[in-house]
Formats: C-alpha cells, sequence, structure tokens
C-alpha cells in the first residue's frame, strides 16, 4: 500500500494499481532520444506485476501499530517483505520466465541499492543478523535461479547482446517504478525549491511540492545515462527534461481515501476502508 496524507485524508493506492500504471509508461516510453524497449509484450508483464507480491498484503491491508494507520509500503519489516516478495516472483516465472527474470531483479535489487542505480539503499527497514543471514540467502538463490532461467531463454544469438539487453530493461523497469511512485505519492503542484531525487522522497507519508529528479536513466543500451527533472508547471502537469516519451502522456490512478486519524488496531482500518471515498490520480508528462 502506498500511503499519503493530503487535506485531511490518508490518500492509499494499491501496489497492483501502482504496477498496472507502471506498465503502461512501457507502451510509451521511446523516441529519437531514448531508445524503446524490444521484447515489449514480456517487458510490459514484469513491470506491470512487479509488486505482484503486495496482493494478498493490500488485501488486509497491513497495519502499522505505532503509527496507528496502514503500513505504508516502505515502513515494512524485512522479514515480512521476504516472503511477500517470494510469492510474487514464484508466480510471474510460472507465467513468463523472461518477464519472472526481471521481477527477481527487480526483487533482490531492493536489497542492492537496485543494483546500483540507487544510492542510499531503497529504504527497506534495515535489519541485524541473522535477518540479513536470510536476505543474503534470498539473493544468492534468486542468482542461481537466474543463470538456469538465462540457460532455458538463450537457445540462439550473442549471449552478451541478450544480457545486455536485459539489463537496459531492468534499469527501464526502475525508472517506470519510479514514474509511478511519482504519480501515485507526490504533490504535483509548482513551487520555487531545489530538486531533490525523487527516490530519496518515497518514505515519507507527507510530500512536499518541487522538482524531483530521477537519476542515472538509460538512454539506451550500453548508451550515455541522464539525470531526468520532473517539475509541475501547473497542479497536476510535470514537464520532463529530457522527455522520453513518444508524445504527451497522461496517466491516471485510482486511490481510496479514509480520514486522516488514528486508528486503534487493524480492523477499523478495514471498517474505514468500506466506505472509503474513491480518489482519482491524474498527471500530465510533457515537455519541458
Amino acid at each position: 500500500m502506498l500511503v499519503t496524507r493530503r487535506g485531511g485524508d490518508l490518500v492509499l493506492v494499491d501496489q497492483n494499481e501502482h504496477g498496472r500504471l507502471a506498465g503502461e509508461f512501457t507502451l510509451r516510453w521511446g523516441n529519437a532520444d531514448f531508445a524503446a524497449p524490444t521484447m515489449r509484450e514480456h517487458v510490459r508483464l514484469g513491470t506491470a506485476r512487479h509488486d505482484d507480491g503486495w496482493r494478498e498484503a493490500d488485501a488486509e491491508p497491513l497495519f502499522n501499530a505505532d503509527a496507528a494507520r496502514p503500513l505504508h509500503f516502505l515502513e515494512i519489516p524485512l522479514e515480512e517483505h521476504l516472503p511477500l516478495y517470494q510469492r510474487g516472483v514464484d508466480r510471474i516465472y510460472r507465467e513468463d520466465a523472461y518477464a519472472g527474470l526481471l521481477v527477481s531483479m527487480h526483487w533482490t535489487g531492493l536489497y542492492r541499492n537496485r543494483w546500483g542505480m540507487q544510492s542510499g539503499g531503497v529504504g527497506i527497514k534495515p535489519m541485524t543478523t541473522p535477518l540479513d543471514e536470510i536476505r543474503e540467502k534470498h539473493v544468492a538463490e534468486e542468482e542461481r535461479r537466474w543463470a538456469e532461467t538465462k540457460k532455458s531463454l538463450v537457445k540462439d544469438g550473442i549471449r552478451s547482446d541478450f544480457e545486455a539487453r536485459l539489463w537496459y530493461h531492468y534499469d527501464l523497469l526502475q525508472v517506470w517504478d519510479l514514474f509511478s511512485l511519482y504519480v501515485s505519492l507526490a504533490d504535483i503542484t509548482p513551487a520555487d525549491t531545489p530538486s531533490v531525487p525523487l527516490a530519496g522522497t518515497l518514505k515519507s507519508i507527507d510530500q512536499a511540492p518541487g522538482p524531483r529528479v530521477i537519476q542515472l536513466v538509460p538512454s539506451r543500451i550500453a548508451g550515455s545515462r541522464v539525470e531526468m527533472r520532473l517539475t509541475p508547471v501547473r497542479p497536476g502537469v510535470v514537464a520532463v527534461d529530457p522527455f522520453p516519451f513518444d508524445g504527451e502522456v497522461t496517466v491516471s490512478l485510482a486511490a481510496r481515501a479514509i480520514p486522516d486519524r488514528a486508528y486503534p488496531d487493524r480492523e477499523r482500518v478495514v471498517e474505514a476502508l468500506a466506505g472509503a471515498r474513491r480518489v482519482d490520480l491524474e498527471c500530465r508528462f510533457t515537455k519541458a
């Protein structure tokens, strides 16, 4: 669950809805400056389902007892995050091996600073051993599964070409994930403030307006990387520089709003969600 505090409400976005939007970006990505993904349907599936393991957790939903409200996705303890993501990865692998490979890379990347794309970690609660040892075990097991999956997928062609394309798709998945998180969480109103890395703002449920930066965005396989600046120019309208899409993109997310108050237990949250108000979060991405 993605949680933000907005105007007296807690606004909640389910992870599967966030994933759906991330998958939509795969269909619009690409122009003269940014190479579109190949194997697009496999990549779209992996991107749209990259948080599939949250499906059951969001249905409960998970509860933050200390804050007396629904649990925001980056507040989850590692010991709960590990099995949650494992089941999602396993489901996708059974449907599509290439998509499963991408989702596995995404999952393990959450414990590896998105495999170098994000400094400072991704915000999963740091734990001490033996949980750190369990995390390392999961990462090692997934990397072994990658090797077997790649062996099944690379029948012909040049192995290094396959690897380069795969990691390009992984990097793009991280960027599309961040674009969707931006729509889900950001205060998209203009503000004369310095730009800050988007990834570093995701843990707070209180979002400040202002420009954001997505770092290390790849332009193509083995190509240059850029900082992509997202600047609200009007409420709900964001100028993107440099611009990576095939034209102006308008997107929306379905969310739910419940009163921003203390909830004594998860059951009270469930009751509030039963009467939640539907909210549509909308954003238009345009050229700077």
